[in-house]
């Protein structure tokens, strides 16, 4: 599924394609196209890890998983990876982030950013911690966001309610910001850190049947180790 090119990375799924410039994390998902429809105008899942260049010490794909490991800097209290895992549904494609911290200080701090930003927007519905669809511009503690795209093409972003720090919604008429703050915690040398999302493209879903399902299985799932 996935390609490397030097630092760029490339999916190529049946129903989701889109680039990652490795090196530039920030940047998020690039050149995205979701059953057919081209949505490169939006950023997916952009990764601000406390450095403007980063250095990849080594990266490498593993099935349907692209994963990078970042050179330690000293600028930066910790040392991330960052996975990337396909995932497949019916009338669904997408992509789980996984972001991996560890360090070798006896306490330390490294939160991460996350932002993703569409343009276009036809509406924008958020999943409450009480388990309610309600407009994204009304929403406060949210653990998903469902974003219509065009007529068929719905985009569901999902945060582990265990990971999220602080979110943040910005919404603008036909654009929405999405902002998170995930692994701002202490971290103890010899303990590995981990935070997860979703991000889904998903066909025909008015009645966010299926965005249901998909939080729901998220949200069940086992929490990845952390030492």
């Amino acid at each position: 599924m996935w390609q490397l090119e030097q630092s760029i990375a490339s999916l190529r799924a049946d129903n989701l394609q889109c680039d990652i410039e490795l090196a530039s994390p920030q940047s998020g998902l690039q050149n995205t196209s979701a059953y057919q429809h081209v949505i490169s105008q939006n950023q997916f899942v952009r990764l601000d890890m406390g450095i403007e260049q980063e250095t990849v010490a080594e990266a490498y794909h593993r099935g349907s998983d692209l994963i990078a490991l970042y050179a330690s800097q000293p600028q930066r209290e910790a040392t991330p990876q960052l996975y990337w895992r396909a995932l497949e549904h019916t009338n669904a494609a997408g992509i789980e982030t996984i972001i991996s911290l560890q360090t070798d200080l006896l306490d330390s701090r490294c939160p991460i950013h996350t932002a993703t930003d569409l343009s276009g927007v036809l509406n924008a519905k958020a999943l409450t911690v009480d388990d309610q669809w309600i407009a994204a511009e009304q929403a406060s503690d949210v653990i998903a966001l469902h974003v219509q795209l065009n007529a068929s093409i719905g985009y569901l972003e999902i945060v582990h309610p265990t990971d999220l720090m602080n979110t943040l919604i910005k919404n603008n008429g036909d654009s929405i910001v999405w902002e998170h703050t995930v692994l701002d915690l202490q971290l103890e040398k010899g303990v590995i850190r981990r935070a997860r999302l979703q991000s889904w493209w998903i066909q025909d879903d008015a009645e966010h049947t299926l965005a249901n399902e998909l939080v729901n299985a998220f949200i069940r799932s086992a929490p990845p180790l952390t030492t």
